[in-house]
């Protein structure tokens, strides 16, 4: 799902969020686009024999095993579809930002690398991908080509089959001890404090707002780091992450250890800011997080959020699979609720793919269901 981290990004206070979230995702793609190698020893590629529209045997782009969304979502998909009569095999690897890539080329999956392994993805499926699941905001813009996909994109043949919620929101937390109120206090004491900060666009306009850069931290004798492989023990002062939720997967569950082993104090952001974040190209609203969705919590705090991962194929997928596909998503949306995440689907959103075209045929069964005109 959301492993497109980066380090060492500083961004002007005078510039807009689409400069910010440009010069982001640049970084990014950068960071994703020269990973370690796995060795053959650790995984292999696996021959999983005729797929395709014709075979009723589709291969989906999903993610890990181990609780990550796409895999999650990978299973749910596979199971709900076999009352389709359809075997749904999932690519394990086809993560990050490669997804919409791979569905809309029908490529065959990446290598495996280190990564896949720290999540528990073995094997390489070696099949050309029929269709996927990716996260909402980036699912648009592979579809546009901008961002991270700018060099690369646009990839005008994505379509959207489903939209599943699936809420995270921007908090900020201090350790209680520091007794401060505000990030503010940051800059103006030169504290020496350790940030771990996701990375993410719609977190690092909040670093930039109050001058807080990598190189300033350092000279004040602090740090601004990734949250990677977080534990109890993980020193930190201050975290700043738009992927908060109680939730357990590996995007997340660092909220959920620190917040639970140590006093928290979560601090308010500025409207100005707010408002400013609230904007449709980073794909977030204003939200508000409410008394106790993580130990710490103790009112309801004013921030911004997104939610959305999508199910996405291709123009050339028949009608009558992205039909199936759909019907079967909407039968089954009762069993999201079971997963890491509590997913949900919404009849009003489930066929919006924000400027993305609706396939013909899930298009047929939302009609059907008058979930939309």
């Amino acid at each position: 799902m959301y492993q497109n981290r980066t380090t060492g990004h500083e961004m002007r206070r005078t510039a807009p969020i689409g400069l910010w979230f440009m010069t982001i995702a640049a970084a990014l793609l950068a960071a994703l686009a020269v990973p370690q190698q796995a060795s053959a020893e650790t995984g292999k590629t696996v021959d999983v024999g005729e797929t395709g529209y014709d075979t009723k045997r589709l291969v989906m782009a999903s993610a890990c095993p181990h609780a990550c969304p796409w895999g999650e979502l990978g299973e749910f998909v596979q199971e709900a579809m076999a009352d389709e009569g359809y075997e749904i095999i999932l690519c394990r690897n086809c993560n990050r930002a490669e997804g919409p890539r791979i569905v809309a080329k029908a490529a065959h999956p990446p290598e495996l690398v280190d990564g896949d392994f720290e999540h528990g993805t073995t094997e390489r499926v070696d099949a050309p991908i029929d269709f996927g699941v990716t996260e909402a905001n980036m699912f648009r813009w592979a579809y546009e080509g901008q961002y991270i996909y700018a060099k690369d994109g646009p990839y005008p043949n994505l379509r959207l089959i489903a939209r599943i919620e699936d809420p995270t929101y921007l908090l900020v937390a201090a350790k209680a001890e520091l007794g401060i109120e505000s990030l503010a206090e940051i800059r103006e004491r030169k504290l020496p404090v350790r940030i771990l900060a996701d990375f993410q666009p719609s977190t690092m306009p909040v670093l930039d707002y109050y001058g807080l850069d990598k190189e300033s931290l350092a000279g004040w004798g602090g740090e601004l780091t990734s949250p990677r492989d977080v534990t109890a023990e993980t020193p930190f002062d201050i975290i700043i992450s738009s992927l908060a939720s109680p939730a357990n997967n590996p995007e997340s569950d660092y909220w959920t250890i620190l917040a639970s082993t140590h006093d928290l104090t979560f601090l308010d952001l500025p409207e100005e800011l707010l408002d400013a974040m609230a904007d449709d190209q980073l794909g977030m609203q204003r939200v508000t997080a409410r008394w106790g969705v993580l130990r710490g919590v103790d009112r309801a705090i004013e921030t911004v959020g997104r939610s959305g991962e999508v199910i996405m194929a291709r123009a050339d997928m028949p009608d009558e699979i992205a039909y199936a596909l759909a019907r079967a998503i909407d039968r089954n949306r009762g069993e999201l609720k079971w997963f890491v995440r509590p997913y949900s689907l919404d009849p009003q959103t489930v066929w919006d793919g924000k400027g993305v075209p609706l396939h013909p045929g899930a298009q047929s069964y939302y009609r059907e269901m008058e979930y939309m005109d």
